[in-house]
């Protein structure tokens, strides 16, 4: 899903969809009150080669039944092209009995996979595999990691979610359709949590196209 840096720039911040990014760090929540203010939620399935987020389950069954959008995202430790591809199956075998209303994302972070220049590599494995079993795939990365460490096919070819925080926009220099830009306080959630904006409503794009799921 690409021009979506247009598409924020036309209709700007106060017309975006609102949401949150979720793991085990949030404990418990109540998602009968984040549903107040938050429009769609980022689930965290799972990280490495095969280890489940604690709280991936009751998440996702909460926000599920509280009308929240959900989503997902896996944590890499990949060291190579191959360990994604380990990371993706076992994404995969997360997902399978869900449906998401929006994308499943590969959460690119590691300093140690910049520092080995794998980071198109690794999200091109994995996401090939996502789509290969009708996942809609994305990238999360920093922009700064974005601009330095990813080839423009990966940029240009997922969508992509953006993390800048406490900006009045991210330092990304291409499109994106998430920003990750802010962690503060949402009623329901003890402690912080990490706040996005939407640009796209991916919803009817999953189910038109039977993707996530449906």
């Amino acid at each position: 899903m690409k021009g979506s840096l247009i598409f924020f720039l036309f209709i700007g911040i106060s017309c975006a969809m609102t949401g949150i990014d979720v793991s085990t760090t949030q404990n418990w929540i109540t998602w009968s009150k984040v549903v107040k203010y938050k429009y769609f939620a980022i689930i965290r399935a799972g990280y490495g080669l095969g280890y489940m987020d604690d709280y991936y389950d009751s998440n996702y069954l909460y926000a599920k039944d509280a009308g929240v959008r959900v989503g997902a995202y896996w944590y890499s430790y990949a060291r190579s092209a191959s360990d994604a591809v380990k990371e993706a199956n076992f994404c995969v075998q997360a997902l399978r009995g869900r449906t998401f209303e929006w994308p499943i994302y590969y959460y690119i972070e590691e300093q140690s996979i910049f520092d080995a220049g794998i980071a198109s590599d690794i999200a091109k494995a994995f996401c090939e595999v996502l789509e290969a079993n009708k996942y809609f795939c994305g990238i999360y990365s920093s922009a700064s990691a974005l601009n330095t460490y990813f080839d423009s096919y990966t940029k240009e070819t997922y969508t992509i979610w953006v993390s800048d925080l406490d900006k009045d926009v991210p330092a990304y220099n291409g499109t994106y359709d998430v920003w990750q830009y802010k962690v503060d306080y949402v009623e329901g959630i003890k402690g912080q949590v990490a706040l996005d904006y939407g640009y796209i409503d991916f919803e009817p794009i999953m189910k038109e196209n039977h993707l996530n799921g449906y």
